[in-house]
């Protein structure tokens, strides 16, 4: 009678770790599973975050007469009346007179083409026109001053009309850039 009840017993250990048991422990493996993920995922958010901290310390390094300098290169926006008054201070220096200003910031680069969301441009463009009259060597020295000019332009052309009192009616057309 003791090796039936041993055997019914054993019988039965082995019916309860089939019917329960085994199911709760596959349960903690996939918990055991669970956490290791949320583990691993703590572990690149600490990551990013102290990345993040680093960056924010180089950042809060560079001088803000350098930061004022970048966001001069490239805005985050377009502001035309700002670079309608650099345009006019660079043109005064040479007692310049710029007449009209016209910008046009509904420009794309190519509307032939479809661009996937993953390679568009990160930057916007806007097209300046202008147009002055000056003598020839005011001309060289302004369009050069465009040319070291922190804002980033590029001259698309460049059209003029000689007067008869030897100075020149000029109009250009740039395109400069600003980050979306």
């Amino acid at each position: 009678m003791k090796d039936t009840t041993a055997v019914i017993l054993l019988l039965l250990s082995i019916g309860i770790f089939y019917t329960f048991t085994s199911g709760q422990y596959q349960e903690v493996k996939n918990l055991r599973t669970l956490a290791l993920e949320y583990k691993n995922v703590l572990d690149e958010a600490a990551a990013i975050e102290e990345l993040r901290d680093s960056l924010l310390n180089t950042y809060s390094a560079i001088p803000k007469a350098e930061i004022e300098r970048l966001n001069k290169v490239l805005p985050n926006t377009v502001d035309t009346v700002q670079l309608a008054f650099d345009l006019d201070g660079m043109a005064s220096k040479y007692g310049i007179s710029i007449r009209s200003v016209k910008t046009n910031t509904d420009i794309t680069a190519n509307q032939d083409f479809s661009v996937l969301p993953d390679h568009a441009p990160t930057y916007n463009k806007a097209s300046i026109t202008f147009s002055f009259i000056s003598n020839y060597a005011n001309f060289k020295q302004m369009l050069a001053d465009v040319e070291k000019s922190l804002r980033l332009m590029d001259v698309s052309s460049i059209s003029f009309q000689s007067q008869d009192s030897g100075l020149y009616d000029y109009q250009i057309s740039a395109d400069t850039y600003w980050l979306k």
